[in-house]
């Protein structure tokens, strides 16, 4: 596998925090930590944006006027077809 290398500056407070939370945590290596700790944050990011992700689903949802749970099969046959036939007006509207 590629090693890509960084070089990052910071500050003797930090790195302090850093080699203290290495040791109490047991950690072999300092890069041990860090690499935890990155893929844990970037685990974290992409836990949020799935979330968000689903916010605007259900959003969606909502708009559209839900799941329709409880309807009777008529009921839901009839709402499909009035879906379908608007679908069909607003696709063919302009040849007619």
């Amino acid at each position: 596998m590629a090693q890509k290398e960084i070089v990052w500056h910071i500050s003797d407070a930090m790195y302090n925090e850093m080699t203290q939370a290495q040791r109490e945590l047991s950690f072999p290596s300092l890069m041990d930590l860090l690499t935890l700790a990155v893929q844990r944050y970037l685990a974290e990011v992409q836990h949020e944006k799935w979330q968000q992700q689903f916010r605007q689903l259900q959003q969606d949802v909502r708009a559209s006027g839900g799941f329709h749970l409880g309807l009777t099969k008529e009921e839901v046959i009839k709402k499909l077809r009035e879906q379908r036939r608007q679908l069909f007006e607003s696709d063919y509207a302009d040849m007619y």
